[in-house]
C-alpha cells in the first residue's frame, strides 16, 4: 500500500474568480479524500474562501488580500505565500504552484532542486487569460502567464494543463519542448450532477415557463465575450419565427442590465428570462428541467483550447448541449448524438441551430453523456493525478541515488 503523499499547494486567487477557486479547491480536496495529505496557501481577495468539505488530510490557509492594487497586490500575495512556503517546503514530496504565485517563489525553487529529498515542483495551469479587461491588464496579465510558464518550462518537474491544445499552444508559442506537459482537466461531481437524484422538474418547468416551451440553459457569468448577448438576439428571431422556445439564463455578471434592457425593448419575456445566480447544488435540477444546454462561445483564444465545466456538468446529467463549434467543443463531445453544432456563433446561427434542434426530437436516451464525463469526475482526475505525482517523486529519489 502507498503512503500518503505530502503536497503543498501555493495559489493567488486574487485575480482569478471565486468560482474557479473553489472548483480548483474542490479537486485538491478530492485528492486529500484519497488519504494524502494536501496544505492548501491562497491569496484571496477579502474573506473569500471556497466552502470546504470536512476532511481532516485537507488543510486551507487563506491569505486575504483587502484591496486589488495592480502588481502591488500580486506581489504582496506572492511574498506572503513565499515566507509561508519557504517555512515548510522541506515537510513536503510536492509542491504545486499556478501562474500566478510562481514568480518570486522561482529562486528558491531552483535552488531547492539541488538538495537530496527535494519536493517535485508542479505547475497549475487552469486556463489561459481570459476577459482580462483593458490593454494595460492584459498586457500585465499575459507577461505574467508567460514568463510563469516559461521558466517552469524550464525549471520544474510537470506542467499540467487544462487540455492539451493549451498545452501545445504554450510549447510553440514560449518555444519550449512538450515532454514536460500533462493534462489536469476540468472536473465534474458526478455525485452532484446525476440526474437520478433529481425526482421531478415539473413544478421548476413551470415555473421557468417551461409548461408549453422547450427551454435552453445557460448557466455561468454574464459577460460580453462569451456569445451570451448574441443568444439573446437569436432568441429575438425565434420570437418573430413563432417558436415554442425559452432560453433560461442562470448567473449574473456586467452584461445582465443591458440583457434585461434588450428583453424589455424587444418585449422577449416570454423567450428569455434571466434567473440570476442560485447554489451549486441547485444547478443540476435546472439542467434537468430544461431540455438542452446551449453555449455559443466564439472562437477566440479565450475559448478556443478550454475545457469547459459546465459542458462536462451537461454531460453528467445526460442532457444535449447546441454548442459552437470550436476545439474545446469538439475534444470533449466530437460528434456525439447529445452535440448539436453551430454553423457559426452570429444570433442567425444560434437561431438556425436551436431550430434545427427544436425539429430534432428528443436527443436523450442511454447513459451516453455519463460515460464521457466520467474520466473528468472529481474521482478519477485525482486517481491520475496522484498516480503522476507518484511517478515523478520516484523519478526524482532515483536520480539521486544516482
Amino acid at each position: 500500500m502507498n503512503s500518503p503523499l505530502r503536497i503543498l499547494v501555493a495559489m493567488s486567487g486574487v485575480y482569478g474568480s471565486q468560482i474557479d477557486l473553489e472548483s480548483n479547491v474542490r479537486q485538491l480536496v478530492e485528492l486529500a479524500r484519497r488519504g494524502n495529505e494536501v496544505t492548501c496557501v491562497v491569496a484571496t481577495l477579502g474573506n473569500a474562501h471556497p466552502n470546504l468539505s470536512n476532511v481532516p488530510s485537507f488543510r486551507f490557509s487563506a491569505i486575504p488580500i483587502r484591496k486589488v492594487i495592480p502588481i502591488l497586490s500580486l506581489v504582496l500575495a506572492q511574498l506572503i505565500t513565499f515566507w509561508r512556503c519557504v517555512r515548510e517546503i522541506s515537510r513536503y514530496e510536492a509542491l504545486m504552484l499556478n501562474v500566478y504565485s510562481c514568480p518570486l517563489l522561482l529562486p528558491v525553487l531552483v535552488l531547492n532542486r539541488f538538495f537530496k529529498g527535494a519536493p517535485v515542483v508542479l505547475l497549475r495551469m487552469a486556463s489561459n487569460p481570459v476577459e482580462t479587461g483593458g490593454k494595460l491588464r492584459t498586457i500585465m496579465v499575459e507577461s505574467i502567464f508567460n514568463l510563469s510558464i516559461k521558466l517552469s518550462a524550464i525549471f520544474f518537474d510537470r506542467l499540467f494543463f487544462i487540455s492539451p491544445m493549451l498545452g501545445e499552444m504554450y510549447a510553440s508559442k514560449l518555444h519550449f519542448t512538450k515532454e514536460k506537459i500533462s493534462v489536469w482537466p476540468s472536473a465534474v461531481d458526478t455525485n452532484v450532477f446525476d440526474p437520478r437524484a433529481i425526482p421531478d422538474t415539473r413544478k421548476l418547468r413551470l415555473e421557468l415557463g417551461l409548461y408549453a416551451r422547450r427551454g435552453f440553459l445557460y448557466h455561468g457569468v454574464l459577460s460580453g465575450g462569451r456569445g451570451i448577448m448574441e443568444m439573446v438576439e437569436a432568441f429575438r428571431i425565434l420570437q418573430g419565427q413563432l417558436a415554442k422556445v425559452r432560453l433560461i439564463l442562470l448567473g449574473s455578471g456586467p452584461l445582465k442590465n443591458d440583457i434585461d434592457r434588450y428583453i424589455e425593448a424587444n418585449n422577449l419575456e416570454d423567450y428569455v428570462e434571466v434567473c440570476g445566480p442560485v447554489d451549486y447544488s441547485a444547478v443540476p435540477t435546472y439542467i434537468a428541467a430544461c431540455d438542452a444546454g446551449l453555449m455559443a462561445l466564439p472562437d477566440h483564444p479565450w475559448w478556443r483550447y478550454q475545457c469547459p465545466t459546465k459542458v462536462l456538468e451537461y454531460l453528467a446529467m445526460n442532457k444535449p448541449l447546441i454548442v459552437s463549434d470550436i476545439p474545446a467543443h469538439r475534444w470533449l463531445l466530437d460528434s456525439i448524438s447529445l452535440a448539436f453544432y453551430m454553423r457559426g456563433t452570429s444570433p442567425s446561427e444560434i437561431a438556425r441551430a436551436v431550430n434545427v434542434f427544436f425539429k430534432s426530437g428528443d436527443a436523450r436516451g442511454s447513459n451516453l453523456g455519463r460515460d464521457l464525463a466520467k474520466p473528468f469526475s472529481m474521482e478519477e482526475i485525482a486517481k491520475r493525478l496522484e498516480l503522476e505525482i507518484r511517478m515523478l517523486t520516484r523519478d526524482k529519489a532515483g536520480s539521486h541515488r544516482n
